[in-house]
């Protein structure tokens, strides 16, 4: 199975750091930056179903023009773009419990993760 990684967010250090760990792990297929979550809606109106690809989203909450719950309220408002071989992992610097409790009634969100980037999070993402 080939994995597409996608990264939002509007730290441009967090961007290429999260870029060099993911392409060392061991199921990455590519690797995807956005500074803005606008644009990585527009990928996933494009991404198909049928296939073995799997596309793994991580997604930072605060951001300008659209956050992470913008971002999330888009999708979950179009529910065709909605399948298994789309996972989103919230990875935030947020340590605020209501972001904590209020990403729970999302289910796109696999699961919320604190930054930084390690490589024992790509590994235990590689492996789920």
């Amino acid at each position: 199975m080939n994995t597409h990684f996608y990264i939002i967010d509007d730290d441009e250090l967090f961007l290429k750091l999260g870029k060099i760990y993911l392409e060392m792990g061991s199921c990455t297929s590519s690797v995807t930056l956005f500074n803005d979550a606008t644009e990585a809606l527009k990928v996933i109106e494009n991404i198909s179903e049928v296939g073995t690809n799997r596309y793994v989203f991580f997604l930072d909450l605060n951001m300008p023009i659209l956050n992470g719950f913008g971002f999330l309220d888009a999708l979950e408002k179009n529910p065709k773009q909605l399948h298994k071989n789309i996972q989103i992992y919230v990875l935030t610097s947020s340590v605020n419990y209501e972001d904590m409790e209020r990403i729970k009634q999302y289910k796109t969100v696999s699961e919320y993760l604190n930054k930084p980037m390690t490589r024992e999070i790509v590994q235990h993402i590689c492996t789920s």
